[in-house]
């Protein structure tokens, strides 16, 4: 018994799902903004030369950490501070997130394996878990877009989604895809052949003999011994 070409396309799947989510969960490009001056102050704890709300044209920023470019030109990449003071949808993204990360990866190695190692089987539980961090990741997304609007993790006037967010999307749909591939794909069988054994074995047609061309010897009583071809049944 081998993995049928639906299990090993689901396990191509989660290899390339797990990239996805994990490059978008890394990147700092989920949101691009602006952001007032004073906001940057209170982030960084640095004293910037300039007084008002002016808006910086460009800011992105992730789950984890973002990047900003001062009116003078400078470009910085900090992470966000973890307080315990952020909202409880911050948490829940960021959580959802480790799980959706730590599932996937786990489920792409077991692909990895089972390609390499294992000889075929069911996948069901296999599939499951590739659902159930497929279902975390889109839990992200969706909480992500609906608490965006005033900017994750700090007061971000939103411009446009970035290209981290809609990897991320991806990589999640495509393990949720392949989980129900896992689930429901069958292992391929192959043409179940007769076991044959030195011992005449008797059926309802009566008694066969091991032929070399794979035929059998038909043996009825008061009848004339026939030539065959078995009947087999494949699942």
């Amino acid at each position: 018994m081998s993995y049928g070409s639906g299990q090993r396309l689901a396990f191509a799947g989660l290899v390339i799902g797990f990239l996805m989510c994990a490059t978008g969960a890394i990147a700092p490009f989920w949101q691009q903004g602006s952001i007032s001056i004073n906001e940057i102050i209170k982030i960084t704890g640095e004293s910037i030369p300039f007084i008002g709300d002016t808006k910086l044209a460009t800011v992105y920023g992730g789950l984890w950490w973002y990047c900003f470019s001062t009116f003078l030109g400078e470009k910085q990449c900090r992470p966000y501070n973890l307080d315990s003071d952020d909202p409880a949808q911050t948490w829940v993204i960021r959580i959802a997130c480790v799980v959706n990360v730590f599932l996937t990866l786990a489920c792409a190695l077991t692909a990895l394996c089972r390609t390499c190692c294992c000889g075929g089987g069911k996948t069901v539980f296999h599939g499951i878990i590739a659902f159930l961090a497929g279902a975390a990741g889109l839990t992200v997304v969706g909480v992500f877009a609906s608490t965006v609007e005033d900017g994750f993790a700090m007061k971000l006037n939103l411009v446009q989604y970035g290209w981290a967010f809609f990897i991320y999307i991806a990589g999640s749909a495509i393990v949720v895809l392949v989980s129900f591939l896992l689930c429901f794909a069958s292992p391929n069988n192959p043409l179940t052949p007769m076991i044959i054994s030195t011992v005449n074995h008797v059926l309802p047609n009566g008694r066969y003999t091991r032929m070399t061309d794979e035929r059998v010897l038909i043996e009825q009583p008061g009848r004339e011994t026939q030539l065959a071809y078995p009947q087999v049944q494949s699942y």
